[in-house]
């Protein structure tokens, strides 16, 4: 890989633009000695061995485990002497960004993926092999199964699974954008949020494993995972409804329509979330110019803030935060007696 590939990685992964403070590792393997020194518990094979390169970011949590890599072509395998060596309870979730796709093989079963249209699913208790073919870029997360309801130490088989459906489109935008920000952002998460995507990743294998797994609402779990990107991206000036619909890979008439039955749409929940955000900012920081409160709202600017903040609220941005502030003051006069 050249340089210009590595920095147009991290432009997008947005490694510069960190959301938090938390700690992440980050992994550089080179060549044969890269090979040699990689996971124990994976046997990886480029060819030529020499030119192996990965460059890796990975954050544990509490529950969940995720990372960002991208590395040359190479072959991945879980043989089963390393299954049993290093067992695992946990299930990958990845998706790739970059054009292009892989496979994955199992008993001679091979399911192909590639770039934008899949989500793919391995447990990691199971030989398996995963093959790179071109540059890849993969996010994803590792989920133990007892948040996709198994019990701790139940046996349990799980085939490698491949899924282009809606759900799982919607699923895989989520998953890249949650392990970008967890892995190389460094974001803040707790706990809950940690299970409700492991409750996401559970409803996609509930269309593929009926017998083990409650039928899901997809819907429900489509317009979910569209407020939760809605949260990471509103800031962005540039972020919209079309933005939204390549970022869940379907049209956006195809997006609309999980919304037809809500009394909202994806404009309007980005629209108000950008107002909500301005509201908290003027009524709670008297020192942040209206342009700033602006750009920190995802405006394109104070006129345009102050267009539609009129327009839903009825007065202007400036108007809003004098009867806020004066209605803190009157609200800690009373809290103190009056004094």
């Amino acid at each position: 890989m050249d340089e210009t590939e590595i920095e147009a990685w991290h432009r997008r992964i947005r490694v510069d633009e960190p959301l938090g403070e938390n700690s992440t590792r980050y992994m550089l393997r080179i060549g044969e000695q890269g090979l040699e020194n990689h996971i124990a518990t994976f046997k990886v094979e480029a060819d030529p061995a020499n030119g192996f390169e990965e460059y890796l970011y990975w954050r544990p949590l509490t529950e969940l485990m995720t990372f960002s890599l991208l590395r040359t072509p190479c072959a991945t395998e879980r043989t089963a002497q390393l299954v049993a060596e290093y067992p695992s309870r946990f299930v990958l979730v990845a998706t790739q960004h970059l054009p292009g796709g892989g496979a994955v093989v199992q008993d001679g079963r091979v399911l192909e993926y590639a770039h934008p249209r899949h989500l793919v699913m391995v447990h990691n208790q199971e030989p398996f092999t995963q093959i790179s073919e071109t540059v890849a870029d993969l996010a994803g997360i590792w989920v133990p199964t007892e948040l996709l309801g198994i019990p701790a130490g139940e046996p349990w088989s799980m085939a490698p699974m491949v899924d282009s459906s809606p759900l799982a489109r919607a699923t895989a935008a989520y998953v890249a954008s949650f392990a970008n920000d967890i892995a190389a952002r460094r974001a803040d998460v707790d706990t809950d949020t940690e299970v409700a995507v492991a409750g996401l990743i559970r409803a996609v294998l509930s269309t593929h494993r009926a017998d083990t797994f409650q039928p899901a609402d997809s819907e429900l779990y489509v317009r979910e995972v569209s407020r939760s990107l809605i949260e990471q991206n509103y800031r962005d000036p540039a972020f919209n409804a079309d933005t939204l619909a390549q970022m869940l890979y379907v049209s956006r008439r195809h997006m609309y329509r999980y919304f037809a039955d809500t009394g909202t749409t994806p404009a309007k929940l980005i629209a108000q979330r950008r107002l909500d955000q301005a509201r908290r900012l003027l009524a709670g920081n008297s020192g942040m110019g209206l342009a700033e409160v602006a750009a920190a709202s995802g405006f394109a600017s104070a006129g345009t803030m102050s267009k539609r903040f009129r327009a839903e609220y009825g007065m202007s941005p400036s108007d809003y935060r004098r009867s806020a502030q004066s209605e803190t003051a009157q609200n800690r006069q009373q809290d103190s007696g009056g004094d």
